[in-house]
């Protein structure tokens, strides 16, 4: 039994949902420094924690259900670049130096190499790379937990 012919690339859906993952993000971030406001860590811990679950899981199911291998290697790349790379611009808190430059965009790249193949393979839509889908979003999950400081 042959797989089922990739869908088109839909470049809408695939921005509609990176910019969702974006937004999901931005919740705790801009809380978190918004002035005078106390949300508590209760409430920003489970903003972060759905949006870390949306990050790992969008490239799967998109790709899962969609078959649009193009879209969701976007999906598992461009939310990630946009908040982790381009955050540390916005807000300042650039790198140091050249070895925290250098940790920086290994750590980045890996995460959304990781995130891009993801969403590839589950795009295949069937068990094996499915199984090879899910166990890429363990070691996703697995780097971003080890750069965490």
């Amino acid at each position: 039994m042959s797989p089922e012919p990739q869908n088109a690339f839909n470049f809408f859906r695939t921005i509609a949902i990176s910019t969702i993952i974006i937004l999901l993000w931005l919740i705790p971030e801009i809380a978190a420094i918004y002035p005078g406001k106390d949300y508590g860590s209760g409430i920003l811990g489970y903003a972060s924690i759905i949006a870390l679950i949306v990050t790992i899981i969008a490239p799967l199911v998109y790709g899962w259900y969609s078959h649009d291998g193009n879209g969701a290697i976007l999906i598992g790349t461009i939310p990630f670049l946009l908040m982790f790379g381009f955050i540390r611009i916005i807000t300042g808190n650039g790198p140091v130096g050249s070895g925290y430059l250098a940790c920086s965009v290994v750590y980045l790249a890996a995460l959304s190499i990781l995130g891009g193949l993801e969403g590839f393979f589950a795009a295949k839509k069937t068990t094996g790379y499915l199984l090879i889908a899910l166990l890429l979003a363990g070691v996703w999950a697995g780097i971003f937990f080890s750069g965490i400081h």
